[in-house]
């Protein structure tokens, strides 16, 4: 076996591309280019009953969406495949007989009733439920006679007795686990299906993994594959392992997809509009922190940086509003020519007669938009504006005298106007403030709740080229009556 680093993320086809399954995805790629090596993704679909039309697809596309770039898979495989667990079931069925005739393993014939029942009176007695081998001393004749009567059958690996299970988790230090704590787990179901402990076991060593990063959920996992690794024989390739800690939403419970209010699938990011960059470098930050201390990374440099002393045994929190503020960075970052390609792609709302300043429109918004979506809100909330419908408070605001003299300063400025546009929109200000003898809020408010109806909004000049002298002079009309 060769010393070059290879990471893995093995991903279930059994639902779409999750937040969870990103992060493991990511920090696999991060180490495995950290150190030059290959990052593989393989399809674990053999829990057919559960997998989903289009759940492939959609795990490897946004994988490559997010930049998240695997260098072998079911797409483009090397020679360590197939890379989808459904393509090699008799290689499994072939190592569970194997571990049979050592006497590592044994048929097991008991009924799901039976195991429920010894379940039951295990948890009634405060025990850890653990299958109380009925079925390994089984005689050769009665385990034949079974066979010929055609009883459903699993085979399960026998585990060693008063032995402790060790391994150098890479993120938790020194982990221990008695096998008296363990139960001989299932390998092979009776429909000749691998469990999943059994099937990962054989893929690692057949794909030479060399670097296993997975959440804290496979702990428990962790001690079985090391035992079922030794029953094969598999021990000529160490495996290291290290087990991300889990993500908290904002009530520090662990993200759930059956937490509705928050977005938790790559695809609801991409369809708001933020960007893959922003995406994966909020990812980077769920467990794990640069030396620098900078928050704003790009995938290069967290490459560069990734080890595992900083990533952190704590839970991460899911910090959504963090989110928003990266990708409003990315996207005020941007030149203005691939910002207004990518914002375009968004934009659903009609500007109607302000079509031909729409550039102008979506780069007014760039410093403070947070998702490419959004544009269609802060244009309806700017632009297209109704001053018969002021809130309370500004109401309030137009019938101050300071407002009416506004509104009769800037009647009179525009009117001699033929157009309104950047060059002499700043003159407008000055003519107003010259005429009304206005300065400061009672200059500059009344003047934008003449052009948008709101209190706060892009800068004065801006406004008053886009919304124009028409519109302008009707609104004023509005307003003065």
């Amino acid at each position: 076996m060769s010393n070059k680093v290879r990471t893995r993320y093995a991903p279930s086809p059994t639902g779409f591309f999750h937040i969870g399954g990103a992060r493991t995805a990511l920090f696999n790629y991060l180490y495995a280019k950290h150190c030059n090596g290959d990052f593989v993704v393989r399809i674990e679909d053999t829990d057919v009953e559960r997998n989903v039309e289009g759940g492939i697809d959609s795990q490897l596309d946004n994988l490559n969406w997010l930049k998240i770039f695997y260098d072998e898979s079911i797409k483009n495989p090397g020679k360590f495949g197939p890379y989808i667990q459904s393509q090699k079931l008799e290689r499994y069925r072939e190592l569970a007989n194997k571990l049979l005739q050592e006497g590592k393993a044994y048929y097991c014939f008991c009924s799901k009733d039976e195991l429920d029942l010894q379940r039951e009176i295990a948890m009634k007695q405060g025990h850890t439920p653990k299958y109380n081998r009925k079925c390994l001393y089984l005689s050769k004749e009665e385990i034949q006679q079974k066979l010929d009567q055609n009883i459903p059958h699993v085979i399960r690996l026998r585990m060693h007795d008063d032995e402790n299970i060790e391994w150098q988790d890479l993120i938790r230090g020194h982990m221990s686990v008695p096998t008296s704590a363990l139960t001989d787990p299932v390998i092979l179901k009776s429909n000749g299906i691998p469990m999943y402990n059994f099937a990962v076991v054989v893929d690692d060593y057949d794909m030479q993994i060399t670097h296993v990063l997975r959440g804290e959920e496979h702990l428990s996992n962790t001690p079985y594959q090391i035992a079922i690794k030794k029953a094969l024989g598999f021990d000529d390739r160490n495996i290291m392992y290290g087990h991300l800690s889990i993500i908290v939403d904002e009530t520090g419970k662990k993200l759930s997809k059956r937490n509705k209010g928050l977005k938790q699938f790559i695809q609801d990011y991409k369809n708001m509009g933020i960007l893959p960059e922003a995406i994966t470098n909020f990812l980077s930050l769920l467990g794990w922190s640069s030396k620098s201390n900078n928050e704003i990374l790009l995938m290069d440099q967290i490459i560069k940086e990734f080890d595992f002393d900083r990533i952190s045994k704590s839970p991460a929190f899911f910090d959504f509003k963090k989110m928003l503020w990266i990708s409003n960075s990315y996207l005020k970052n941007m030149n203005d020519k691939d910002y207004l390609e990518y914002v375009k792609k968004f934009l659903t709302v009609n500007l109607d007669k302000y079509a031909k300043y729409e550039d102008e429109i979506l780069l007014t918004f760039k410093p403070q938009i947070q998702f490419a979506q959004q544009i269609n809100e802060l244009i309806t909330d700017v632009f297209i504006c109704d001053v018969n419908k002021l809130s309370v408070e500004l109401q309030e605001i137009v019938k101050q005298d300071f407002f009416k003299k506004n509104m009769y300063a800037l009647k009179q400025v525009i009117s001699t106007m033929n157009e309104i546009n950047y060059d002499n929109a700043k003159d407008i200000i000055d003519n107003v403030k010259q005429i009304s003898g206005l300065k400061g809020k009672e200059l500059f408010l009344p003047m934008r709740i003449a052009c948008i109806g709101k209190e706060h909004g892009p800068e004065m000049n801006k406004i008053l080229t886009i919304i124009g002298k028409e519109q302008i002079l009707k609104n004023i009309e509005i307003l003065i009556k």
